[in-house]
C-alpha cells in the first residue's frame, strides 16, 4: 500500500506542475446559466454532503442567497462534514463580517485570503486576489465559474459604482474631455429601471476531472496561512510538508477509491496562480485561437487583452474566421470601459464583430472556438485577472457542448446587445478618441509599474 501511494504521490504532483493542464475523458458537463441553475443544485448537494465540502469564492453576500450557503455549510459542519471556505480578504469583505463568525462556530474551517490591512498599503501583492468560484463535495461533484455567492438580483455594488462614477463625472473634467456622455447618461436610465439577472454561467462536473479540482482546492488550502498569508515561493521544507499532506490525501482517497465515469465528455481543468501557472489560462485561449476554422464567439465581463491575445484575434480574423466578442454595455468601472473602447478601433478595422450587453451586468467570462473548444470560469481577459489573480476555468472539448453554450452567446447577441458600429465609432468626437487613449495609455503605465509592461 505505502508504494502504491508513494507512486501515487509522485504521479499527482507531475500532474499538478505539468505545463499543460491534463485533458481527462469520462465527465458528464452540465451548463449553468446564472445562480437560478447553479444555487439549487449546489445546495442540494451540500445537503447531501457525506464526507467533505470545498468552498472558493470572492464574493459572500450578506443577502438571501448568502444567508442559504452559510446556512447550509453550518448544517453540514453540525452534523460532521468536514468543510472548508476560502473567503477572499477583498472581494469577501461583507461575509468576513456577516458569515465567517457563526461559520467558524458551527465548526467550519475557514481561510480568508489575503485580508485587507491599511488602504494606504499600494503594493502588487495587494492585487493578487482569490477570485475563483468553485464549490465541490465529497470528491463527487464540483461546480466551477464565474457566479459568486450572491442572488442574481443583487445590484447593490453595481449601483454603488455607477453612483460613484456619476459623482466623479460631475466634479471632474472627465465630461469636458471626453466629450461623450451618452454611457453614464444611460446608467442613470439604467438605475430607473428593474435590472435583470447578472449574465453568468458556471458548470456541473461529475468524473475524474473532479480529481483535479479537488487537489487544486488542497493545493490552494495549503497555500493560505491560518492568517491568509499567502506562500508564492517554495522552501525545500515547504515543499517536504506539503507532499506529507498530499500523501495523507492520497492514502484516503485510497480507500474511498477512484473516481468513477460518469459520461463521455472530455474535460480540464485550467488554472491561474502566481506560482507556476501563471499564463495557462491565457495560453489555452490563445491555442484555441490558433486553431479556429470557422468562428470565435468570446464573451468577457472585464476585456483588456494582452497583446498575444489581441494577435491571436486579429490572426484567426485574417483566416476569414467570424469573431464575435461579447462585452460589458454597462460602465461599472469608467476608467477601464474608456480603456477597452481604445481598442474596438483595432479589432473592428479587421472585421471583428463587437455587441455590448445591455440588460443587466455582464459577468460571464466564457467562450466558444468552432465546436471542438469551450470554457467556462472565472478569469476575465484583462490584467488582473492574467498577471494577478487566482483563476480557475473549465475547458470542454465536446461538441454537444460548444454548441449548446454557443446558441446561447448567439441568442444574448441577437436579442440583448447593441453592435457597436465601425464607421460611427470611428467618427467618435476627438475628446472621446483622446480620453480613451489616455485611459489605455495609463493602464499599460500601471501594468508596467508593476513589471508586467511588456504583455501589454
Amino acid at each position: 500500500m505505502k508504494q502504491a501511494i508513494g507512486q501515487a504521490l509522485e504521479a499527482r504532483f507531475e500532474t499538478l506542475l505539468q505545463p499543460v493542464p491534463p485533458e481527462r475523458t469520462g465527465n458528464q458537463v452540465a451548463l449553468l446559466k446564472g445562480g437560478q441553475d447553479l444555487f439549487p443544485r449546489a445546495l442540494k448537494a451540500i445537503a447531501q454532503a457525506q464526507h467533505a465540502v470545498r468552498i472558493e469564492t470572492y464574493i459572500f453576500a450578506s443577502d438571501a442567497m448568502g444567508e442559504a450557503f452559510c446556512e447550509a455549510l453550518c448544517h453540514a459542519a453540525l452534523r460532521g462534514v468536514q468543510v472548508r471556505l476560502v473567503l477572499d480578504g477583498f472581494g469577501g469583505k461583507e461575509g468576513v463580517e456577516h458569515h465567517v463568525p457563526r461559520l467558524k462556530q458551527a465548526g467550519v474551517d475557514v481561510r480568508i485570503f489575503r485580508p485587507e490591512g491599511s488602504p494606504l498599503k499600494l503594493t502588487p501583492t495587494r492585487l493578487r486576489r482569490m477570485h475563483r468560484k468553485i464549490i465541490a463535495v465529497d470528491r463527487q461533484v464540483a461546480f466551477v465559474g464565474g457566479i459568486n455567492l450572491i442572488d442574481d438580483l443583487n445590484h447593490a455594488d453595481e449601483q454603488h459604482e455607477l453612483r460613484m462614477a456619476e459623482l466623479r463625472e460631475q466634479q471632474s473634467y472627465v465630461h469636458l474631455l471626453s466629450g461623450h456622455r451618452q454611457p453614464l447618461n444611460a446608467n442613470r436610465q439604467l438605475r430607473s429601471e428593474t435590472l435583470g439577472p447578472r449574465y453568468d454561467f458556471a458548470v456541473e462536473l461529475q468524473g475524474p476531472v473532479v480529481g483535479d479540482v479537488w487537489h487544486s482546492m488542497e493545493w490552494l488550502w495549503w497555500q493560505v496561512g491560518p492568517r491568509g498569508n499567502v506562500t508564492d515561493t517554495f522552501t525545500a521544507q515547504w515543499w517536504a510538508q506539503r507532499k506529507q499532506r498530499l500523501a495523507q490525501v492520497l492514502a484516503e482517497e485510497a480507500q474511498q477509491g477512484p473516481i468513477a465515469h460518469q459520461g463521455a465528455v472530455k474535460a480540464q481543468l485550467v488554472i491561474r496562480d502566481n506560482f507556476r501557472f501563471r499564463g495557462r489560462i491565457e495560453h489555452s485561449y490563445i491555442q484555441a485561437l490558433r486553431r479556429a476554422h470557422t468562428s470565435v464567439v468570446f464573451a468577457n465581463a472585464y476585456f483588456l487583452p494582452s497583446r498575444r491575445m489581441r494577435r491571436a484575434i486579429l490572426a484567426a480574423r485574417s483566416r476569414g474566421v467570424v469573431v464575435k466578442l461579447l462585452l460589458q454595455g454597462r460602465v461599472e468601472y469608467a476608467f477601464q470601459h474608456h480603456a477597452t473602447q481604445h481598442l474596438y478601433d483595432e479589432l473592428l478595422q479587421h472585421g471583428v464583430e463587437v455587441y455590448e450587453y445591455t440588460p443587466s451586468f455582464l459577468h460571464a467570462k466564457v467562450g466558444v472556438v468552432d465546436s471542438f473548444w469551450a470554457t467556462v470560469g472565472s478569469s476575465n481577459l484583462d490584467p488582473l485577472s492574467t498577471l494577478f489573480a487566482r483563476e480557475a476555468n473549465v475547458v470542454v472539448h465536446n461538441r454537444a457542448f460548444a454548441q449548446q453554450l454557443k446558441a446561447e452567446l448567439l441568442h444574448a447577441i441577437a436579442h440583448h446587445s447593441h453592435r457597436i458600429d465601425p464607421e460611427l465609432h470611428r467618427r467618435r468626437p476627438w475628446r472621446s478618441r483622446a480620453f480613451s487613449w489616455v485611459c489605455y495609455k495609463l493602464t499599460q503605465l500601471a501594468v508596467f509599474v508593476t513589471a508586467f509592461g511588456s504583455r501589454y
